[in-house]
């Protein structure tokens, strides 16, 4: 029987990537598939050490990649691919993140399921429902979808967040049944970590995005905090002093404050603070910019990609 793998951006590694690597994978094992996730690095801060506790299904890399076809997920990306991860062996793709999308129906049709919602953990409990297997998705599987959608919605605050987050949200509420103060509590659990660990929640959560229409790359860094103003106040110069050494050197931060209902973005460039006073009404004081609602790093390189 033919393998396949279900794997995420190699840089990455958050809750939405995580879940919908592991639930896809049990989507497909379902229908009679031999499938398995990849996950190839450590996971970041938004997967906590309660949500490791919960029996995570995954290795890190094939051990026969030349029998292994692949499904993608959270990513469209190339560049991101893990480095076992042939483009000619991608059989499906499912992100909510936009740029690549001309691309991969060229290469694979209607394989390529790229829509930008709230979080891809959306679509794949849409597949769930399309392919009648909603009543036998596992306990595990559906927290880490719920999970996932929390997180990528920034709790429903973030300006992406689509109809279609919320219903699977509340459809998903039913077969995880965490306790009700468990969001809260969440957000919290990564706070904790996040300070206890700042270089490491830093690295973790870097995306370096291609702008060829403004002939450059731009890499971007992010954490969500229930308050998020306090950390980069903190640790500005650990931000720099990491994102810095970067290629591009063309970098910001961003870091919403779910509590707050906004960002707080840190650069040291002026091309780049430029970009986000003229097109995202941000507000620099003291080197650190302010926006007037929440704003995930898609809904940026989505408009970044407009300009």
């Amino acid at each position: 029987m033919e393998k396949i793998g279900v794997t995420l951006a190699k840089y990455t590694l958050d809750i939405d990537s995580v879940a919908c690597a592991i639930s896809y994978a049990e989507l497909l094992n379902l229908e009679g598939k031999e499938a398995i996730a990849y996950i190839p690095e450590s996971l970041n801060s938004s997967v906590t050490d309660e949500i490791k506790s919960w029996g995570l299904n995954y290795e890190k890399e094939p051990s026969n990649k030349e029998e292994t076809k692949y499904v993608l997920v959270d990513t469209t990306d190339p560049h991101t691919f893990p480095e076992f991860v042939s483009e000619d062996k991608i059989i499906e793709i499912y992100d909510h993140h936009t740029g690549y999308e001309e691309y991969w129906n060229k290469k694979i049709g209607n394989k390529a399921k790229i829509e930008l919602i709230g979080a891809c953990a959306t679509l794949i409990w849409e597949e769930y429902k399309k392919r009648g297997f909603a009543d036998k998705i596992s306990t595990v599987s559906a927290k880490l979808l719920y999970a996932a959608i929390v997180s990528n919605t920034l709790n429903f605050k973030a300006t992406i967040t689509s109809p279609r987050d919320a219903q699977a949200f509340k459809e998903l509420t039913l077969i995880a049944n965490l306790p009700k103060d468990w969001i809260q509590d969440y957000f919290i659990s990564q706070e904790e970590f996040i300070y206890k660990n700042p270089r490491e929640a830093i690295t973790r959560d870097i995306k370096i995005i291609d702008l060829p229409n403004l002939g450059k790359k731009i890499t971007i860094g992010q954490v969500e905090l229930w308050d998020s103003r306090k950390f980069v106040v903190d640790y500005k110069h650990l931000i720099n002093e990491i994102l810095v050494t970067l290629e591009p050197n063309e970098w910001f931060f961003n870091a919403p404050c779910i509590s707050k209902g906004k960002n707080y973005v840190y650069s040291e460039s002026e091309w780049i603070r430029k970009i986000l006073v003229d097109n995202f009404n941000v507000k620099f004081e003291d080197g650190i910019g302010e926006t007037n609602k929440l704003i995930e790093r898609k809904e940026f390189v989505k408009a970044l990609q407009g300009l």
